[in-house]
């Protein structure tokens, strides 16, 4: 199984973006590398601090996406975490790029969880998993690329 993750956060520490494989099973790491283990500052309050996040946020997935996009027709499945303000980049790009609805896995944490699902719906991707998560998806994440790694697949 041919996978890729994709988070504006990093989920597996120590592990620098490109493939990994095990077996069978490989999965391209696309997490966000800058050394911090939040993408976005956790500690903006007003409007102008949440929107740069949001613009942050969206600039990360915008990068990693690039590295995404010339392999994409060869995978089997995309799993994205979705977290809060700007996250909802990456449902935008997958629709822009023709990602079919049985290809993607989104792991929304429950910020903002109705704006989430409104473009997840609004950009045909109602019919794809949706996982559950915590704040930053740091657990779910790791744990869903471990289990590619050894073989136990994703949810379906």
């Amino acid at each position: 199984m041919k996978v890729a993750m994709i988070s504006y956060n990093t989920f597996v520490d120590g592990e620098s973006n490109g493939w990994k494989n095990q077996g069978d099973n490989s999965v391209l790491l696309l997490q966000n590398e800058d050394g911090s283990g939040w993408g976005v500052d956790q500690n903006a309050t007003n409007s102008a601090q949440l929107q740069a996040g949001a613009d942050d946020c969206v600039g990360k997935v915008n990068g990693l996406w690039g590295q995404l996009v010339e392999v994409l027709p060869t995978i089997d499945k995309v799993v994205f975490y979705v977290g809060s303000y700007g996250a909802e980049r990456a449902i935008e790009l997958a629709a822009e790029h023709g990602l079919t609805p049985d290809k993607a896995i989104f792991v929304c944490c429950h910020c903002n969880l109705n704006v989430k699902m409104r473009v997840i719906r609004d950009r045909g991707f109602s019919s794809s998993v949706i996982v559950d998560c915590e704040c930053g998806g740091y657990n779910t994440m790791r744990l869903l690329y471990n289990n590619v790694l050894i073989g136990a697949g994703l949810p379906n």
